[in-house]
């Protein structure tokens, strides 16, 4: 068997060399221009998670009413510019929050009725989880749009697994009947939240599931 000379040997031994310095260079660059993206995400997540932390807490303690972008930026250890970068206002930083809460416990396709939807189950055991804060914002001290949304996402959940059949002209209207379960959705919460949660987030779920079949009588079927 021949042996190469020393001087191809070196040559092909310094390639080698150069094609590892590059593949590792590529891969060192490819980092470099993922990791700022990712970086950049986490930051986002865990900044608006702070502002929300801070403007429960502080709901709790002030009131809705009394709370400032200053307090909550305080709170929350960033600077107003960071508050301003993600809300407009407290307000707009409670309607996210909201959106979010109806998004994590919206209904998934597949159940029939409130009694067998998860939706409600979920918001309870969410609600559970807020109370202090729920209690103030569904009381004297909280927002009458939070109130009035929390109401129509009830309704929008009917709505959503029941179908309308028809009625008699005597009748109650559907429109009424599904206003009248958004009241009740609310007031049960309220009752709830009052009594210090004498039950747990399945009863009441079961016991308002049959409050909405009492109100809703058979003009509103489940959806097949």
């Amino acid at each position: 068997m021949m042996r190469q000379p020393a001087k191809e040997q070196r040559t092909l031994c310094n390639t080698t060399q150069k094609e590892r310095v590059m593949q590792k260079s590529e891969a060192v660059k490819g980092s470099i221009t993922q990791k700022p993206e990712a970086s950049e995400d986490l930051r986002v997540r865990r900044t608006r998670k702070l502002l929300q932390q801070a403007f429960i807490e502080l709901t709790v303690e002030k009131g809705f009413a009394a709370l400032t972008v200053r307090d909550i930026a305080e709170r929350a250890m960033v600077n107003r510019s960071t508050f301003y970068r993600y809300y407009l206002d407290k307000y707009d930083l409670l309607e996210q929050y909201m959106n979010e809460t109806y998004e994590l416990t919206e209904e998934k396709v597949g159940s029939t009725s409130y009694k067998a939807s998860s939706g409600p189950l979920n918001l309870l055991k969410h609600i559970q989880q807020f109370a202090d804060f729920y209690r103030v914002m569904l009381g004297r001290q909280g927002d009458p749009h939070f109130a009035q949304r929390f109401r129509q996402n009830t309704e929008k959940r009917f709505q959503s697994f029941a179908t309308q059949a028809s009625i008699e002209p005597d009748e109650l209207p559907i429109d009424l009947r599904l206003s009248c379960l958004s009241y009740a959705g609310i007031g049960a919460t309220v009752w709830w939240l009052e009594q210090e949660q004498p039950c747990t987030p399945e009863q009441l779920t079961i016991w308002f599931g049959q409050l909405s079949s009492a109100i809703a009588g058979p003009s509103l079927k489940p959806k097949k």
